[in-house]
């Protein structure tokens, strides 16, 4: 019997650890399926546990058992791990060297790493062994799923009054326990014996074993020794886990050492121990009451769990229906914004090849438009010289005038010689009879001379004619050639305009594309973000999941057992009641009390740990959430960058938009202005031809006609000084006693003939090309004149002085016509003014003064203010804004005048060249008559 006792002196012990053990550490939450209710797990609140070190355990043998109940529900053997210092020298060298090295969470070990354990009966589990492999298990979940912090949190009964308190109660447990395991695995080895024999029944047994059961002890013992080997096993794979395990294991062991020596006394002392059973026992209803309503809280917190998982799994399964419909939606997007952007590059590239074509026309417009400008300044410098040229005609025409009237007053003192000679001729009529045959072949002479002049005269005028006629048909090829220029800058400004209106109307397109792009692609991003994020949580959600349900299922089954384990115990108490003699049932009843009250205070324990879990996976749930708020904001501040960078390049494309209308409506101004110059400047220029042509034609006829006068004016006086000095000789010879009739007569005609070949050189302006042919043969045919008819001579000389009358009374008829229309023109010109001045400023304005305006207005300043209805600069004041209009209404009535005096001077030089034209037609008709 010795053998036994020291076994079960040593069964306390290993009972004592485990539960050490499981006192010292962290107690997780109920619940944990038995296959893994023996999983050993560093504690929650230590996260440096110490190995044992021989030197303080000295030859004793810490053993640690561990129950799981399998599957089958059947009892596997009793493992014991024993450590001593003989057996592994090497762990506790290692043990003693490394005595506080750290041991990390073993949150992503699997449970392969950790050993397993049955129990040590072939009978059914106790619920002292039940409820270990519970808290085991318990343990295990809450150190494969939780992570432990560098400063674990302390346990609620981490105070010295309720370690004493329980310490003391899981040493009395603890013993007890063990006490009725090994009794009733001793009992239900002899129970076939005691049946079949009957003996020995209600005769307590001697320190829990029957005197005739030393063959039991020895299969006990192998079993024991078995067992021991496969702990030995498994503690030596503990071992190379739990290395950094030694402070705690110091402490394990230095109060195993204590509660041994504690246990070989009550083993002395039996009474005692009975007494405090009995002691106990109250304590034992209170604590039933108390997992009575622990075991309520459990179900209740069950059901909570349930209902947070079931609410949890219905919110993530809706969570990943909407990321899958949006990720499907933005695959779509993804799809349709591709399409767009690959419609949007053609017709960038459509227009890129359009902006080319657009930039080559516009490039070759502007060269037009330069070749165009520089010909208008061509045409300007051209102006200027023809203005040189005008003027200088000009000058010219008043010299020409001045020499006119001196002209006329030679004239007018030709015609008082005229009367003269007249008078003379009517004195010397009958001495020219005898020159009548001369005249007659003068007048056949001047005939055919009148035919040449008159022949020469046309050529002129045929001359003048043809040039006119090539000038009026190049200027009209000017003016084709122009308008042919002005429709295809025209058409090629519509055009451009047109191609800039669709280049502008397609770049916004392709602006409008490439924002649609950019945010569905920043929408897209941030879609995979969330479903990255939502697929890298799912495998998680899913674990969890899994963990829960496996847990609601391991509590279920635990539920399960505990309630017929719970029956167990009401039909071992109502067997107490029965036989309150009998001290193993007492102790079997007080063992399960105990056990289930160390269950209930894990559970406590559990349900705390789990309240901290929950508090912290609701900190990890909060800290995403900042997390996943703050990449929000980040985002957000990103999108608005991009926004404001977007604005920004928005205006500075309106920008350029407004500065290239602003640009193009300049240049169409520009455009518009060169062309009225241009048209304004070839209209000058005709009007300048037209009058310098005829200016030319004035001048050369009466350059010819003074050529003419002056010649014929040489050769009268000469032919007069012939006469004279033949009138004298004929005087004197009549004086002699000559013939003084024929010389009167021969002075007479030839005066007389110079007389009419004065008055048709004065009157025609083609017989000034050849006046000494007239005054040739005058002097030749003196002697050969016939005798001349004074009566035809006389009624000619009447009949030109009535032609000369008429003509002077129509000329100062014409005159006095001339003044009266001047005069209406001018009384019509101050009409016009009047009018003209109480019309509006921009009444009469052209298109090209209203666009220099709108421009003067958009640059602002005073001249703005004059044209906008509201003032643009802050310095025009009333006083200036009236000296500005006194000035220009000035500067306005100075160039009405000049505009009115340029045209009332075009107008009468128009006259005068007219009126001049139509005296030179009637003589050369009235000698086209003769």
């Amino acid at each position: 019997q010795q053998e036994p006792l020291e076994e079960e002196e040593t069964a306390p012990d290993v009972k004592y650890d485990a539960s050490t053990v499981l006192s010292e550490s962290d107690k997780p939450p109920l619940g944990l399926s038995n296959e893994d209710s023996a999983v050993l797990r560093p504690p929650a609140t230590c996260q440096d546990v110490s190995q044992t070190s021989p030197v303080l355990e000295g030859t004793s043998e810490p053993l640690l058992t561990f129950d799981e109940e399998t599957q089958n529900s059947t009892e596997q053997p009793l493992v014991l791990v024993t450590e001593s210092a003989e057996s592994s020298p090497a762990d506790n060298r290692d043990s003693a060297e490394t005595p506080s090295s750290s041991f990390q969470n073993t949150s992503n070990n699997s449970p392969t790493a950790y050993t397993t354990a049955s129990s040590m009966s072939n009978g059914p589990s106790t619920p002292n062994s039940d409820t270990l492999s519970a808290s085991l298990a318990s343990n295990r979940h809450f150190g494969a799923n939780s992570s432990v912090p560098s400063h674990s949190t302390p346990s609620p009964f981490d105070t010295d009054c309720s370690r004493k308190l329980i310490s003391q109660i899981q040493r009395s447990l603890s013993q007890e326990s063990l006490l009725d395991e090994l009794e009733s695995e001793l009992l239900a080895c002899q129970l076939p014996e005691g049946e079949s024999r009957g003996e020995n029944k209600g005769s307590p047994p001697v320190n829990g074993l029957a005197a005739d059961q030393e063959g039991c002890m020895v299969v006990f013992e192998k079993c024991v020794q078995y067992k021991c080997a496969q702990q030995e096993k498994a503690i030596q794979k503990l071992l190379e886990e739990n290395k950094r395990h030694q402070e705690l294991i110091l402490g394990i062991c230095s109060e195993k050492d204590s509660m041994r020596d504690e246990l070989k006394k009550r083993t002395e002392t039996e009474k005692q121990h009975i007494t405090i059973i009995k002691k106990l026992e109250g304590r034992a209803e209170e604590l039933l009451k108390e997992l009575k309503e622990s075991r309520e809280k459990l179900i209740h917190q069950e059901q909570t769990a349930k209902a947070a998982l079931q609410q949890q799994l219905k919110e993530t399964t809706y969570r990943i229906e909407q990321v899958n419909k949006k990720c499907d939606e933005a695959r779509q997007e993804k799809e349709t914004m591709v399409m767009k952007y690959v419609r949007g590059e053609k017709e960038a590239l459509d227009l890129r090849r359009d902006k080319e074509s657009l930039e080559k026309r516009l490039r070759e417009a502007l060269k037009e438009v330069d070749r165009q400008a520089l010909r208008g300044n061509q045409l300007a410098q051209e102006k200027g010289r023809l203005q040189q040229l005008y003027d200088a005609k000009e000058g010219e025409v008043g010299r020409l005038a001045r020499e006119g009237e001196k002209l006329k007053e030679e004239i007018n003192s030709h015609l008082i010689k005229v009367k003269w000679a007249q008078n003379k001729l009517k004195s010397e009529a009958d001495t020219h009879k005898e020159t009548k045959d001369r005249l007659r072949e003068t007048a056949s002479k001047l005939a055919q001379a009148k035919e040449e002049t008159e022949q020469i005269r046309k050529n002129c005028q045929d001359m003048i004619r043809t040039y006119q006629e090539s000038e009026e048909l190049r200027s009209n090829e000017l003016d084709a050639k122009l308008r042919e220029t002005k429709g295809e800058l025209e058409k090629h400004k519509q055009e451009q305009t047109d191609q800039l209106e669709m280049h502008r109307v397609k770049a916004r397109e392709l602006e409008e594309l490439k924002r649609s792009y950019k945010e569905s692609m920043d929408e897209l991003e941030t879609l995979r973000t969330k479903l990255k994020c939502l697929e890298d949580e799912r495998p998680r959600w899913e674990d969890e999941l899994t963990k829960y349900r496996e847990i609601i299922n391991r509590q279920k089954a635990e539920i399960g057992r505990q309630r017929g384990e719970l029956e167990e115990v009401t039909a071992l108490q109502d067997q107490h009641q029965r036989d309150k003699q009998e001290i193993m049932s007492l102790q079997e009843e007080v063992d399960g009390l105990t056990s289930q009250i160390a269950d209930l205070q894990r559970d406590v324990l559990g349900s705390r740990e789990r309240e901290a879990e929950l508090l912290g996976f609701t900190e990890k749930l909060s800290s995403k959430n900042a997390l996943l708020q703050s990449e929000s904001n980040a985002l957000q501040s990103q999108l608005d960058q991009v926004t404001n960078s977007f604005t920004e390049l928005q205006g500075r494309l309106e920008e350029t938009s407004r500065q290239l209308d602003d640009k193009s409506r300049r240049l169409k101004q520009e455009e518009v202005l060169r062309q009225q110059e241009v048209q304004a400047l070839q209209e000058e220029r005709a009007a300048l031809q037209t009058e310098v042509a005829k200016l030319k034609t004035r001048v050369e006829e009466l350059r010819d006609e003074l050529v003419t006068q002056k010649r014929k004016q040489a050769a009268n006086i000469k032919d007069l000084t012939k006469q004279l000095t033949q009138a004298r000789k004929r005087l004197e010879q009549v004086e002699n006693g000559g013939c003084d009739r024929d010389a009167s007569s021969m002075g007479s005609r030839s005066s007389s003939s110079g007389s009419l070949n004065t008055r048709h050189g004065g009157s025609s302006s083609v017989e000034e090309r050849s006046p000494e042919s007239q005054s040739g043969p005058s002097v030749m045919v003196v002697d050969s004149f016939p005798e001349v008819d004074k009566a035809v001579l006389v009624e000619r000389i009447v009949r030109l002085q009535k032609a000369l009358a008429r003509k002077q009374e129509k000329i100062e008829f014409m005159e006095d016509h001339i003044k009266q229309l001047v005069e209406e023109i001018r009384k019509k010109t101050k009409i016009i003014q009047s009018y003209v001045l109480r019309e509006e400023s921009g009444a009469l304005s052209s298109e090209a003064s209203d666009i220099n305006k709108a421009h003067l207005s958009r640059r602002g300043g005073i001249m703005a203010s004059l044209y906008t209805s509201h003032p643009a600069d802050s310095g025009l004041t009333l006083d200036l804004s009236l000296e500005i209009n006194r000035k220009l209404q000035a500067v306005l009535e100075d160039t009405l005048l000049k505009n009115i005096t340029l045209k009332e001077n075009l107008q009468t030089l128009g006259s005068e060249i007219e009126k001049l034209i139509k005296q030179q037609r009637p003589p050369q008709d009235g000698v086209r008559t003769k």
